[in-house]
């Protein structure tokens, strides 16, 4: 698809107050002796000309009552929720309808770099709110940006449904979120969401016939913290899992993509191997008995034991081997079996040409 030229314009992030939109509404008043000053703001996204579809995090803008002279500081995320490109030029601090030049002196803002949301991507900036006078403040928060127009307004659209089967999802209403990230997939996704929403649709699919307990949750915001970057607590939170629900249906779905983060996402091969290994011991008639063979293989070989993961490969293939006679070696004749036959020998091609 073609590029069309990029639209810029400030985008001003409202709150709706008394029929009155605002960046954020802070008021300051006496206390006593003394000043201080009270912050509260309600912010809501806005959805702006030419398909734009960033998204402001803080629906409630809230920083307490506060002394003049102190300050105090809370944190937005600038999220990217459509499939075209945001460069974020500049961050700011104006003056609103309902206030001055001198309230906009007792607010500060991140100071950013020139910022690229690509799809799916945020960043997170601070506001400061440090009252120096009584009496109550309004001001607007700008974001200059510009927009790259990269798809049609339909993949925008459909993209919002994931943001929608997530909301679903955080409010337990688990068999629309099913459905709403079945649609999205359905909408031919291309932003790195559609991995995101093929993860979690069949995760809680399973839990219509296994339940969607407390481990349920738990895997949920696992998937989330490791999408996140978060992925110590992932992990422990994955643990925890394990632990405390070893005879559950995600017991070994635990287990798995807690090696998984330690062999694919942090590097570290010797707790992969482990953690493989325990799956395989713990849960041998675990559909992840294949993948975590061959994930030890591949630990072993990254940890300059070549030797350990070509005999893994081979017991890996002879799992799988229905014709084995006469220099002669076939697949079993069935799916999965191929698959994992072809996936052994591919490895084991791989480590005789390293």
């Amino acid at each position: 698809m073609s590029e069309t030229p990029r639209h810029r314009k400030p985008l001003v992030m409202r709150s709706l107050l008394g029929g009155m939109l605002s960046a954020f509404i802070l008021q300051a008043c006496s206390s006593g002796g003394g000043g201080s000053s009270t912050g509260d703001t309600k912010t809501t996204p806005e959805l702006g000309e030419n398909g734009t579809y960033l998204f402001i995090s803080a629906p409630d803008f809230y920083f307490g009552t506060n002394d003049v002279g102190s300050s105090a500081t809370q944190d937005i995320q600038i999220a990217n929720r459509g499939a075209d490109i945001y460069t974020l030029n500049a961050l700011g601090i104006e003056p609103s309808s309902n206030g001055g030049e001198d309230d906009v002196e007792q607010y500060t803002t991140d100071i950013i770099d020139q910022v690229v949301l690509n799809p799916a991507e945020a960043i997170t900036v601070g506001i400061t709110f440090q009252p120096i006078t009584e009496g109550r403040k309004f001001a607007d928060f700008i974001v200059d940006y510009e927009t790259e127009i990269v798809v049609d307004e339909s993949v925008n659209v459909n993209e919002q449904k994931f943001y929608k089967a997530k909301d679903l999802e955080d409010s337990g209403d688990y068999q629309a979120a099913k459905q709403t990230y079945s649609d999205y997939i359905e909408g031919d996704p291309v932003t790195i969401n559609k991995r995101k929403a093929a993860i979690k649709l069949p995760v809680i699919s399973e839990s219509e016939i296994y339940g969607d307990g407390e481990d349920f949750d738990m895997y949920l915001d696992a998937l989330d913290l490791r999408e996140s970057g978060n992925l110590e607590n992932a992990s422990v939170q994955l643990e925890i899992i394990h632990t405390l629900y070893s005879d559950g249906y995600l017991a070994d779905d635990a287990l798995y993509l807690q090696g998984y983060i330690q062999l694919m996402d942090e590097k570290d091969y010797s707790a992969a191997l482990q953690t493989m290994q325990r799956l395989r011991n713990e849960y041998p008639d675990s559909t992840y008995y294949d993948t975590a063979l061959y994930s030890e293989a591949m630990a072993q070989h990254e940890l300059g034991n070549s030797a350990i993961a070509r005999e893994i490969l081979l017991d890996l293939r002879y799992r799988h081997t229905g014709v084995d006679t006469l220099g002669i070696t076939l697949a079993k004749d069935n799916l999965v079996s191929r698959l994992w036959f072809d996936r052994a020998n591919e490895a084991l091609d791989r480590l005789g040409a390293a």
